[in-house]
């Protein structure tokens, strides 16, 4: 039985048949209506071609949203580069949210610290209130925040996969993430200041192929 259990089980495949792009944003012009604000807990400003994002607060997170048309049943790709300009907290996180609606109740995030060192991927509810599904990587190689880093969320059947500078450090099953809007954003935590200049939702059209999975070897 032993040797059963161990055998791989071959999971969905797909073959991609058209890729669509819904929102392409490099920040040339603020069409999309980003919002911009300076005050004493936070700067958020578009010009040079970048979203520029700073989080001047000692203990609450930040974020800023768009709409897309994303419906929960597609398949799709979520891109966004990201450069570091200051931190006052190396442990702190910036990186991408979506999946939510206006109200913010339940939301997705996948960030990485401002080190370098550290992913995570969560599906929270509001304020961190509780947390229903939650993954970090350690010491799985540092990133080069030095540079520009860009995030991937690509969502192919029923599983999400994340990458790192195309390098997939996660795939997790799309029930452990919410969808209660097609909300999209950046996410920053306390004492970061970056720079995006370009994010890019694009929606596919995928097909199952038609392959017997290891299950199905095993009981014939």
């Amino acid at each position: 039985m032993s040797q059963l259990l161990s055998m791989p089980i071959i999971s969905e495949l797909f073959q991609i048949e058209s890729i669509q792009s819904l929102l392409k944003e490099e920040f040339k012009n603020n069409t999309r209506k980003w919002e911009q604000v300076s005050s004493e807990s936070e700067d958020a400003t578009i010009r040079d071609g970048y979203y520029w994002i700073k989080n001047k607060t000692k203990s609450r997170w930040n974020y800023y949203k768009t709409k897309t048309k994303l419906n929960q049943k597609q398949d799709f790709i979520i891109e966004a580069d990201f450069e570091l300009v200051e931190k006052d907290d190396a442990y702190g996180h910036f990186g991408l949210v979506w999946g939510f609606d206006e109200s913010r109740e339940y939301v997705n995030r996948f960030t990485v610290s401002a080190n370098g060192t550290r992913t995570l991927i969560m599906h929270f509810e509001k304020d961190h209130k509780r947390t229903f599904h939650r993954f970090h990587t350690r010491n799985a190689g540092k990133i080069n925040l030095n540079q520009k880093i860009r995030l991937s969320i690509i969502k192919i059947g029923s599983y999400y996969h994340f990458l790192v500078n195309k390098k997939k450090i996660y795939t997790a099953h799309e029930s452990m993430f919410c969808y209660n809007g097609p909300f999209i954003g950046y996410y920053i935590e306390p004492g970061l200041f970056v720079k995006s200049d370009y994010l890019e939702v694009k929606k596919m059209k995928t097909k199952p192929l038609l392959v017997k999975n290891g299950l199905d070897q095993i009981l014939k």
